[in-house]
């Protein structure tokens, strides 16, 4: 697979294409993509018809079965759609992490696709994607109307004892510090004790990607609030 150093997933994306390798290899296993180029396909899935999209997408479907860096070219294919559905479904979601969430249940829907799957097939796929982002979406939502608690006098024990972490993540949070299910993921897996597999499949997530989410998001935490607490530290001085 031919890819060049990218900055995110989306641009990854807009440069994946197969090898020459690859794409002969493709093109003698299914017969739907005999005598075309990489080019001819992606131009054919824009402007086709439904019977010749419905071909040529199952035809790449399949050859992910054999040869796995294929479902970097279906995720290419499709990335508008992905886009349109981020747009849709997920507009209060980091971009990104949105973009994240949909070719995570791409990847899913790709892995779990019938052989035979032969009609609607793009339909199909982006299903499972759709159902992903939504759920992302459901979960920030519950920790924006969790975060958004009155804030009461502090008492005397409160004072020393400090703030409790769900305060201090949605100060975090409204502070533009951190994203909502970033919060989330780390009040439900280091405060509440859920373990990080079950939280990562409850925001559609590969576990890998929960973790690497969570190690980033409490670096920026931390950052944020020893540098909060050491200016309160100098004004109380002052």
């Amino acid at each position: 697979m031919q890819r060049t150093a990218a900055p995110n997933l989306e641009t990854a994306l807009e440069r994946t294409a197969p090898s020459r390798a690859q794409w002969h290899a493709w093109t003698r296993a299914e017969p739907a993509l005999a005598g075309l180029t990489y080019q001819d396909v992606r131009r054919e899935l824009r402007t086709g018809n439904q019977d010749r999209k419905d071909r040529l997408l199952g035809a790449l479907v399949r050859v992910t079965g054999t040869d796995p860096d294929a479902f970097a070219v279906v995720a290419a294919c499709l990335l508008p759609a992905l886009r349109r559905r981020v747009r849709l479904y997920g507009p209060s979601l980091d971009r990104e992490d949105a973009l994240a969430v949909t070719v995570e249940g791409l990847y899913e829907a790709v892995a779990r696709a019938d052989a035979t799957l032969n009609a609607f097939v793009a339909t199909h796929l982006l299903s499972t994607p759709t159902s992903r982002l939504r759920r992302a979406v459901s979960w920030q939502r519950a920790w924006d109307r969790s975060s958004r608690v009155e804030c009461h006098s502090p008492t005397a024990d409160a004072a020393v004892i400090g703030p409790s972490a769900d305060t201090m993540l949605a100060g975090a949070v409204a502070a533009g510090v951190l994203l909502p299910a970033d919060a989330q993921l780390i009040l439900v897996t280091r405060i509440a004790g859920h373990s990080l597999r079950a939280a990562a499949r409850y925001q559609g997530v590969s576990y890998e990607t929960a973790k690497k989410r969570r190690q980033r998001a409490e670096a920026r935490w931390a950052n944020w609030w020893t540098t909060n607490a050491t200016e309160s530290r100098s004004q109380n001085v002052a």
